[in-house]
């Protein structure tokens, strides 16, 4: 029975026999609205009635007023009025949800596309309630409800690390896990056409880090999330996303993660391992390791690189510190050579320890490793050490690093024979390579986590018939 007065009700009082009450919470996740086309009965002047196609929408809010409760809110209305609401509210607002139908949850078919919360029960707004309503809340909660939002959904010890993911690879792509993470890098909005519908929609790639991995590619659909992203800081801010999905990437061939319906994401949550992952994030150890050796250490077998990749999917991959040191990733690239100096002043020829297979700066004469035998005996080898550029329809890589036996095989001389050469052969043999198309297997490694940099070693190298790589092209 309808008694008119309206009472506040807190998350954990709601039950099915509520009817007027009002509740006061701050919004946690909200959903981007959905259209459809639906069916309106009107009374007609006869007998019969006569119906109507309306454009309709649905949006479904995730609302939480204290630590422990939530409750997702679903609003169904003409387009309008959810094009309103969608407008008017967002993460973050505290709200006034004002005589909500209630449902129970476990009978909600909208249950299972929507966040995991505490109730037991799902609110409705619907337009045919006319005082049914959510607006702005003015009253004295607003400062205890805003300071909710730093509570995460999930605690921090159901979280997985991204090294996990990473190495699951494909086989629990589809499912949802929580991870506890640092924004590492973000990427500007981007759009692309959906087939089914042949509209554009915008994304927004964001790289995220934890202890474990240095770096997981995540995208976001959410509308409002795209804009807020704006105000992400890398190696500053921090993310506790409950149910994200894990994918694999077509684009950059790898894992990675991806919003869900289900997904909610708090921002600098208040838990104790946020400020140790901070330290981690702002004080990543610049690696001195020695770059050229490392790469051209003969660790990788060309015969097993099976990706093909144009150098635009390369390039993106290798932005915003995707990959870290130890997750380098090989690639096919159909490319031509559009940079070989062997006849100028670039640096052809390098020298390493012979025992240590360390890299000599020009002015050494021995290894700079003190336990090295080389140190005070030195034993020192010459290497081809060649900077080239690749470029293919999508851009250019640049400095790619064609060293030892890549470079001999390529050149069909070893470095000996090759300083035994005038400049006009040096010249005549850097033209029979310069802009003939090829086909270069890439091992990509990150240079430096702090400086973002990337290093381009070639494995593999092999003249391949234009037309073969031609029709590559069209292909990739």
């Amino acid at each position: 029975m309808t008694t008119g007065v309206i009472v506040a009700k807190r998350i954990a009082q709601i039950s099915d026999d509520n009817r007027e009450f009002v509740l006061a919470a701050v919004i946690i996740a909200k959903s981007d609205p959905r259209f459809f086309t639906g069916t309106v009965r009107s009374a007609s002047n006869g007998s019969s009635d006569r119906t109507s196609l309306v454009a309709r929408g649905v949006l479904t809010l995730t609302l939480r007023d204290s630590e422990k409760d939530t409750i997702n809110c679903t609003i169904w209305a003409k387009a309008d009025v959810i094009t309103h609401y969608d407008n008017s509210f967002d993460v973050g607002d505290v709200v006034d949800v004002q005589k909500p139908q209630v449902s129970s949850a476990v009978s909600c078919r909208s249950e299972q596309y929507s966040p995991n919360v505490s109730s037991l029960y799902w609110l409705t707004i619907n337009e045919q309630v006319p005082s049914s309503q959510i607006v702005h809340h003015e009253g004295k909660q607003l400062l205890e409800l805003k300071l909710l939002l730093k509570v995460p959904s999930v605690r921090p010890e159901e979280t997985i690390p991204l090294a996990d993911i990473v190495a699951s690879g494909t086989s629990c792509r589809g499912e949802t896990f929580n991870v506890l993470v640092v924004v590492r890098a973000v990427r500007p909005s981007k759009e692309i056409r959906i087939t089914r519908t042949n509209q554009m929609k915008s994304f927004r790639e964001v790289v995220v880090m934890d202890q474990s991995h240095t770096g997981v590619v995540m995208k976001f659909w959410s509308e409002s999330l795209i804009k807020k992203i704006n105000a992400w800081v890398p190696l500053t801010t921090v993310l506790l996303i409950a149910d994200v999905r894990i994918d694999f990437n077509e684009y950059y061939k790898t894992v990675g993660l991806t919003m869900d319906r289900k997904t909610i994401i708090t921002q600098d949550p208040n838990v104790p391992q946020l400020q140790s992952l901070l330290r981690h994030a702002k004080n990543i150890p610049m690696q001195d390791v020695d770059i050229v050796c490392s790469l051209s250490s003969g660790t990788v077998d060309p015969a097993t690189i099976s990706t093909v990749m144009t150098v635009q999917q390369i390039l993106d991959r290798t932005e915003g510190d995707l990959v870290s040191e130890v997750d380098q990733f090989t690639a096919l690239c159909y490319a031509v050579i559009t940079r070989l100096d062997l006849d100028g002043s670039s640096r052809i020829v390098s020298q390493r320890c012979v025992h240590c297979r360390t890299l000599l700066r020009s002015q050494e004469q021995a290894c700079s490793k003190l336990d090295c035998t080389g140190h005070n005996t030195p034993a020192l080898e010459q290497f081809f050490d060649l900077s080239v550029d690749l470029t293919d329809h999508t851009g250019t890589l640049q400095g790619c690093r064609m060293i030892g036996a890549t470079a001999e095989t390529v050149l069909q001389c070893d470095v000996k024979t090759f300083l035994g050469k005038t400049d006009t052969q040096k010249t005549e043999l850097k033209w029979m390579y310069l802009l003939d198309r090829c086909a270069v297997r890439l091992v990509v490694k990150r240079r430096s986590a702090v400086r973002f940099q990337n290093l381009f070693s070639i494995v593999a190298c092999a003249l391949a018939d234009p037309t073969e790589v031609e029709a590559k092209l069209k292909v990739y």
